[in-house]
């Protein structure tokens, strides 16, 4: 696979990349620390939908290029909005949200430097993260007069519990590497300056994998933590229908072969 090339300056404030069966998502304006503004929305939100409905497509990489994953909201584009404008803007990057947590395709975050605030609630939006050993991240929601957002009170109590979750929120505090690893806020730690690398490496593992079967697992996993009853009644309805899929008799018969399966997502 060819080296990993950052965008540049003079590239738009979103780009997005195939890296084989990878769509690689960069937040790209390092200037303002890749602040999620609408702009930046605008492209990434599309760019999101369009890796979900690629059948070509089997993970999703979302980066910030420059050393840093996102400082959060753009606060300099917010003075002046209005409750209806605030409330249109809120629906409208849920639709990035959505696709990230309803949609098909495992989601990772690949994080560097900082994760603030809305930079945080996409992160842990993600299915894995994966970051720098000198990561850090926080959500100082209130310390502009906000509640956090981006689904972080759904997605980051499902990671941490609620007890941290509340400290996050209510302090505003950073917290490093080491100790969201420890509580769960990412995946992995990787040596700085490696977090792409690892997670486009991740991405081709699981793109190996047979495609429905992962979408239907990510989407069971996305409801959050349900009762035991409604967990086994998923199960009789969607691994009856994996019971039917190619994918199934090919995954099988690679097994007994003692070979490596070619999925190809039927």
């Amino acid at each position: 696979m060819e080296p990993i090339v950052e965008p540049g300056p003079d590239d738009p404030i979103c780009v997005s990349m195939r890296r084989g069966a990878t769509q690689l998502i960069w937040f790209n304006n390092p200037r303002h620390r890749n602040a999620l503004s609408l702009a930046m929305r605008e492209l990434a939100i599309p760019e999101m939908i369009r890796a979900m409905d690629d059948p070509a497509v089997r993970c999703v990489v979302v980066a910030g290029a420059g050393g840093c994953f996102s400082a959060g909201g753009d606060i300099r584009g917010m003075a002046g909005t209005t409750v209806g404008q605030g409330r249109q803007r809120l629906r409208n990057v849920h639709r990035l949200v959505r696709a990230m947590t309803d949609g098909p395709k495992p989601v990772i975050a690949a994080v560097e430097g900082w994760a603030v605030g809305a930079g945080l609630s996409i992160a842990v939006a993600c299915d894995i993260v994966i970051a720098a050993s000198d990561a850090r991240f926080s959500m100082p929601f209130g310390k502009i007069g906000l509640m956090p957002d981006l689904g972080v009170l759904h997605t980051l109590p499902a990671r941490i519990g609620i007890g941290r979750t509340r400290w996050l929120a209510l302090t505003g505090r950073a917290v490093d590497a080491e100790t969201a690893a420890a509580w769960g806020i990412a995946d992995e730690l990787v040596v700085p300056g490696q977090a792409v690398a690892h997670a486009l490496a991740l991405a081709e593992e699981i793109a190996a994998g047979a495609p429905i079967a992962t979408a239907v697992t990510k989407q069971a996993l996305s409801r959050g933590l349900l009762p035991l009853d409604d967990v086994l009644a998923t199960e009789v309805d969607a691994q009856s229908m994996l019971f039917g899929t190619r994918d199934f008799a090919e995954g099988t018969a690679a097994f007994l072969e003692k070979r490596a399966p070619t999925f190809t997502g039927e």
